[in-house]
This record gives structure tokens, C-alpha cells and sequence, in this order.
């Protein structure tokens, strides 16, 4: 009998051991999917809706009045084409 509960005691703490992991934690560092990050050198540009900084590269752009403008996102863009408009 006290044999089979310390058993069941093992095998319920490897699993805990296992189980955290393969699991990551909250707060932990975010994974490669998780936050894109600019290329060495890569110059970063403000959205002018949000203010957000993106990686030249990952930016949506438009040339307005001979200028180009970049934004984080199309939804963005689409935005600020809207407050243009009024």
C-alpha cells in the first residue's frame, strides 16, 4: 500500500517536471512569432496613426503629395487615408 503511493508520488512529480517544461510561462521571452524584430542595421519609421515603430522592410507604404509614408498595418493605412479625406 505505502508502496503504491510512493510511486504514484514519482510519477505525479516527473509529470509536473515534464509538464512545465514543455510549457512556457507567462512573462516569459516571447518566441520568434511572437514580436518581429528590425535586421541588423534596418532602419525603423513611425506610423503616423498609431506611432508605432516597424522595420522599414515590414512597412505597408503610399506616396501622398510626392512623399512616402509607411504604416505598421493596411488597417492603419486605410485610417489615415479616412482623416485625409476631412
Amino acid at each position: 500500500m505505502i508502496l503504491k503511493l510512493v510511486i504514484g508520488v514519482i510519477v505525479i512529480y516527473l509529470l509536473l517536471k515534464l509538464f512545465r517544461k514543455g510549457v512556457p510561462r507567462m512573462g516569459g521571452k516571447a518566441g520568434p512569432t511572437e514580436i518581429k524584430t528590425a535586421v541588423a542595421g534596418e532602419d525603423l519609421v513611425e506610423d503616423p496613426v498609431c506611432h508605432t515603430y516597424v522595420p522599414i522592410g515590414d512597412a505597408c507604404r503610399t506616396q501622398i503629395d510626392g512623399k512616402t509614408v509607411y504604416f505598421c498595418s493596411p488597417k492603419c493605412l486605410e485610417q489615415y487615408k479616412i482623416e485625409k479625406k476631412r
